[in-house]
């Protein structure tokens, strides 16, 4: 006859139901540190994300950044695993456009610096997400020039075909740009029309038409106060148009003090194809004013492009920049339908110093 089993419980609150109750909640506490510790690690993690960090200031109307835009920053985040991956997923890669006047210490000065972590802590995901920025790398973005924008009235150039006028079109408007432009920009600028066509514009009678203005000079743009200006003119009699093709050479204009700095005893310009600057153009206007430009010798297109301190940082390719071309005054030229103004490659280079 075999034994019935034994019950292994110990009366409640003996010494032996205490020992066996110690036992069981020391294990718990063990699995429970255990699983503490595994869920840190498997859910509060660190990652690297790497992003492109564009300064403004547009919340500033009147300030303009004239340094380096763009900086590249790899952040160190930390957070769970999920939400790493998911801000990882939308943003690596991405652009951080960062108004520098929401700082409290914004202000316009040339050489300034703040902290990268500034940039990606604006981006509301992050703390929505619960995420912590730990580190980036470069930590700081340095060279930050912000300038106060300055106001010049310049005159306006009105680019139209199809009529000979009675009289030249005159106007102004006010250009805002920083003062490092100012003291960079050619000789005689002027603000450049959208080309209107006047042929269909009846002959003897005066007419109000509006123009388009282009908010740039040359290559490099700025703020106008007004978009459009109306002028008051009349047509003497429609035309058709004529074209030439002409040569052009392309000049450098220079800050002012490059020259008082002796800078070109440091840098030489280096052309990446020298026949770029020696290249032919078309241009059309009526045939009086082709004729013109043809016979009088005066009478030329001005190309150039404006160098600025920025073309001296080193570069490994070639910076690209569009040539400005200054048509005779007084004469209705310009380029022909179809064609832009042609581009040029070069960059800066330190002259090599040989020690005697």
């Amino acid at each position: 006859m075999s034994k019935a089993p034994q019950s292994t419980d110990a009366p409640r609150f003996s010494r032996e139901w205490w020992l066996e109750s110690a036992r069981i909640a020391f294990w718990v506490m063990i699995v429970t540190v255990l699983i503490w510790i595994y869920a840190d690690m498997e859910f509060t993690q660190t990652a690297d994300v790497a992003m492109t960090v564009r300064l403004n200031t547009a919340g500033s109307p009147d300030t303009v950044v004239t340094s380096k835009l763009v900086t590249d920053v790899t952040f160190k985040l930390r957070g769970s695993r999920s939400d790493l991956d998911r801000f990882a997923k939308k943003f690596r890669g991405s652009v951080i456009n960062f108004d520098l006047s929401t700082l409290p210490s914004f202000h316009p000065e040339l050489g300034q610096a703040i902290p990268s972590v500034l940039a990606l802590e604006s981006v509301t995901d992050v703390q929505e997400w619960g995420l912590s920025v730990k580190s980036s790398s470069p930590d700081t973005i340095s060279d930050i020039n912000i300038e106060k924008l300055q106001t010049r009235e310049l005159p306006i150039e009105f680019i139209f075909k199809g009529a000979e006028l009675a009289g030249p079109l005159k106007a102004a408007v006010e250009v805002l740009a920083p003062p490092s432009f100012w003291t960079s920009i050619g000789r005689n600028p002027m603000i450049r029309t959208v080309e209107k066509d006047l042929s269909g514009l009846p002959a003897g009678e005066e007419h109000k038409v509006k123009f388009q203005l282009i908010p740039a000079l040359g290559a490099e743009p700025v703020k106008l106060k007004t978009d459009t200006v109306t002028a008051s003119l009349q047509v003497v009699r429609r035309m058709a148009a004529a074209t030439e093709i002409i040569p052009i050479t392309v000049k450098i204009i220079t800050p002012a003090e490059w020259i008082e700095t002796g800078l070109w005893a440091q840098y030489k310009l280096v052309r990446r194809d020298r026949i770029e600057w020696s290249t032919k153009i078309t241009v059309t206007g009526p045939r009086k004013d082709i004729d013109i430009l043809k016979g009088d010798k005066t009478k030329t297109v001005d190309a150039y492009i404006v160098l600025t301190d920025s073309d001296k940082e080193p570069i490994d390719s070639w910076s690209a920049r569009k040539v400005t071309l200054r048509f005779p005054p007084g004469l209705q030229i310009q380029l022909a339908s179809g064609q832009v103004e042609p581009t040029v490659q070069f960059r800066l280079e330190k002259r090599v110093t040989t020690t005697p």
